[in-house]
């Protein structure tokens, strides 16, 4: 319920109410903030948390009813440079008080369109639902598994686009380190996975993120994320390829792509189905945070964790190193830190183990190659040696200054 407030006008006493909203401006950062509607007695008041205040006089407003939902209502000024919404049901009604009847006939069209459009989209949803069904149980599939079946056909540039915007918005938790001395071995190994990767297209760009974080994900479309706390905790070249190749499986399987469609439930299987891809790709820069990227069902990890074995055997990497970080983590961190973000996301250790040492041994016998990268170099790295820092500061502003990593940076690592 909206809040009152009262205050008083040249008329006696105006009782305005506040809703939650938004506003579009292209002032603000994104774009875009979360604000609270003030209904005054001749204009629309926003403000966002940051002290941003938005006016939009009644007389000046542009209303129209739509959104994902299609039940947002929109105010714009004169020039539709300053967009207000709020999705309250209250709202409408709310405003058509406030504005004195100035709104009335704006406020009627766009109610009378919605409600039109509300009836002819829920007869078309009804005919296309019921066809769907028909179609599913046909092939043995629910409306879910169908949606997951078209997402393994949807083209790969999907992915990548969708990774891409994803990357964008969130939050990195660290600044990215681009020495080469850091990510070219990193990128030696990510690399060789690649060529073994269960699906062509994939774009495999990868971003070494400075902090203690024990974490690493895999974007859509191939946005490789590596933590350098992973990078300190693993123990063997190996155990940190194994962890990459799950995370990298995770991509090839479109675990990511399967998840925003489960998540967005009915319709976003409807929208697959018939091609329509604009409701995921609106909701992937709120879907993929750092924690849920790492919330994969039971089955998806149990399913990236097998693809990892077998991507590291095709690469002759050799495997164990996945069953062995997982036992490593498990007895290190039995009580699952907050900053141990990839063990606490993923459950059951126990079984993993046995279940990725199963596959290994069920594997044939070949001869596995060393991950060519000078392991404890790598970690000293990472872990802050002052003097390597200063050999690699010098060498690095003799060969590019692209790839100079500001030291003050470097020592983030330490305090993170």
């Amino acid at each position: 319920m909206p809040a009152l407030h009262q205050t008083a006008d040249q008329q006696g006493v105006f009782v305005t109410q506040k809703f939650s909203g938004g506003v579009f401006h292209a002032d603000l950062s994104d774009g875009r903030a979360g604000v609270e509607i003030e209904l005054l007695h001749s204009h629309l008041c926003a403000s966002t948390a940051d002290g941003d205040a938005f006016v939009i006089p009644y007389e000046e407003c542009q209303l129209e009813i739509g959104g994902y939902t299609g039940k947002m209502l929109f105010c714009r000024n004169a020039d539709r440079s300053v967009t207000l919404f709020s999705e309250d049901k209250q709202f409408p009604k709310a405003l058509a008080l406030a504005a004195g009847g100035r709104l009335d006939d704006q406020l009627a069209s766009q109610l009378s369109k919605a409600k039109g459009e509300s009836r002819r989209g829920a007869i078309f949803s009804f005919g296309l639902v019921a066809a769907t069904l028909i179609v599913l149980v046909s092939l043995y599939f629910g409306i879910r598994a169908g949606a997951n079946r078209v997402t393994q056909s949807l083209p790969v540039s999907l992915d990548r686009e969708l990774g891409k915007a994803a990357y964008q918005a969130m939050p990195k938790e660290g600044s990215e380190i681009t020495d080469p001395l850091v990510t070219e071995p990193i990128q030696s190994i990510v690399d060789r996975l690649a060529d073994h990767a269960k699906v062509e297209g994939m774009d495999f760009e990868l971003h070494v993120i400075d902090s203690a974080t024990v974490n690493a994900y895999c974007l859509p479309g191939g946005t490789m994320v590596v933590y350098t706390g992973l990078i300190s905790a693993a123990e063997s070249p190996g155990q940190l390829a194994a962890v990459i190749s799950h995370e990298m499986a995770h991509a090839t399987l479109r675990h990511g792509l399967s998840r925003i469609s489960q998540t967005l439930g009915l319709t976003a299987a409807v929208s697959l189905l018939i091609g329509d891809t604009a409701g995921i790709m609106a909701a992937a820069e709120e879907f993929f945070t750092a924690a849920s990227i790492n919330s994969y069902s039971r089955q998806q990890e149990t399913e990236a964790d097998l693809e990892g074995v077998r991507m590291l055997h095709a690469a002759a990497i050799d495997p164990s190193g996945m069953p062995s970080l997982f036992e490593l983590l498990k007895e290190e961190h039995g009580e699952l830190p907050e900053a141990l973000v990839w063990v606490s996301t993923h459950p059951d250790h126990a079984s993993r183990i046995e279940e990725t040492q199963n596959m290994i041994d069920s594997l044939p016998a070949k001869p596995y190659k060393p991950i060519d990268l000078d392991w404890e170099a790598l970690k000293s790295r990472v872990a802050g040696d002052s003097t390597k820092k200063a050999d690699v500061s010098n060498s690095s502003n003799e060969s590019s200054a692209d790839s100079t990593v500001d030291p003050s940076e470097l020592e983030q690592e330490n305090g993170s």
